[in-house]
C-alpha cells in the first residue's frame, strides 16, 4: 500500500516545480517555495515510513541522485541573476543564502541517512 505522503512526494517529484528540475530548466535560478515544499514532503515520507523496513526506490533515488546534484549545482553558483538582484539580494547576500541552503540540504541528507537505522 502506497502511503499518502509518498503519493504527494511522487507528484512533486514529477512536476516542473521539483527543485532539481526547476534549477536546471531555469538556468540556475533559485526557487525557495520548491525548496520548502521538498523539505516538507521528504520529512513527511520519512515520518510515515519510520516503522517500515525500507523506503520505496523512488524516494531512495531522490537522495542518491537529486539531492547531491542540487548541492553540486548550488556549490558552483558564483553570483546571482538579474532576477535575484531585482528581488533585493546583493551578490554577497545571495551567495550567503545559497550556502545556507546547501547546509540545509546536507542536514536533510543526514536526517534521511539516520532514518535508515533503527
Amino acid at each position: 500500500m502506497v502511503k499518502e505522503s509518498l503519493k504527494n512526494f511522487c507528484k512533486y517529484s514529477a512536476s516542473d516545480e521539483e527543485l532539481f528540475m526547476y534549477i536546471r530548466t531555469n538556468a540556475g535560478e533559485w526557487n525557495e517555495e520548491s525548496f520548502v515544499k521538498m523539505k516538507e514532503l521528504v520529512r513527511e515520507v520519512i515520518k510515515d515510513y519510520e516503522n517500515e523496513d525500507c523506503y520505496p526506490k523512488i524516494f531512495i533515488n531522490y537522495f542518491v541522485l537529486n539531492i547531491p546534484s542540487i548541492i553540486n549545482i548550488l556549490s558552483n553558483f558564483k553570483g546571482c541573476t538579474d532576477e535575484e538582484l531585482r528581488k533585493g539580494y546583493t551578490e554577497e547576500s545571495y551567495l550567503s543564502m545559497i550556502a545556507e541552503r546547501i547546509k540545509e540540504l546536507e542536514k536533510l541528507k543526514l536526517e534521511f541517512q539516520n532514518s535508515l537505522w533503527p
